[in-house]
């Protein structure tokens, strides 16, 4: 009885022991840290009094919210041009959605019990898909109706008039954009003259 329990002493100290002593992970970690602290006091992460990437996004909300007159062409899996249509907007995808998709389920008396994030809505009052690559097209029909077209392939949708050529599995430009942005005077005669590379 007096070696089992010395036997049990044992090991309890050396799995005490073998606890306590850092593993290769943490030690990893700890390092990472010393060298994360390093850089944000050698380069830290800058502060910036505007964003241009910000300003876009705002201004294709802006533009997403109006009325505007687009083009939209639709491809089968392998880029075969399928079908166009003269349209307004930019598509909106299949399950875009008007109340929230997803639901905090409450396990206690307080919210804050529950630990979940859910989905919030864009600043233009839906809830964007996250997971279809099906899309509802607002074609312009004849009449100047608007039809909407269900398409389950790719769609590019162009700000300006287009002319599709089938046989070519080409589209191109046929006039001047119905839809531009602005963009900073200082930026645009360098973006201009760079051109594509």
């Amino acid at each position: 009885m007096k070696i089992l329990i010395q036997i049990m002493i044992f090991l309890m100290a050396s799995s005490g022991c073998e606890s306590k002593a850092p593993t290769q992970e943490l030690k990893d970690q700890q390092v990472v840290q010393r060298q994360q602290s390093q850089y944000a006091i050698g380069q830290p992460v800058p502060a910036f009094d505007w964003s241009l990437e910000r300003d876009m996004v705002i201004q294709l909300y802006k533009i997403r919210n109006r009325k505007v007159v687009t083009h939209s062409v639709w491809r089968s899996d392998f880029g075969q041009v399928e079908g166009d249509c003269p349209s307004i907007g930019y598509g909106l995808p299949y399950d875009t959605s008007l109340t929230n998709p997803q639901q905090a389920l409450f396990r206690g008396r307080r919210y804050e019990e529950v630990g979940v994030t859910v989905s919030q809505a864009e600043p233009n009052g839906v809830f964007a898909s996250k997971t279809t690559a099906a899309t509802w097209i607002m074609c312009v029909g004849e009449a100047g109706t608007v039809e909407p077209h269900y398409v389950e392939t790719k769609v590019t949708v162009y700000p300006g008039p287009v002319e599709v050529d089938y046989p070519n599995n080409r589209v191109i430009r046929a006039g001047t954009a119905s839809v531009t942005m602005t963009v900073d005077e200082e930026i645009a005669p360098a973006t201009m003259q760079g051109g594509q590379q």
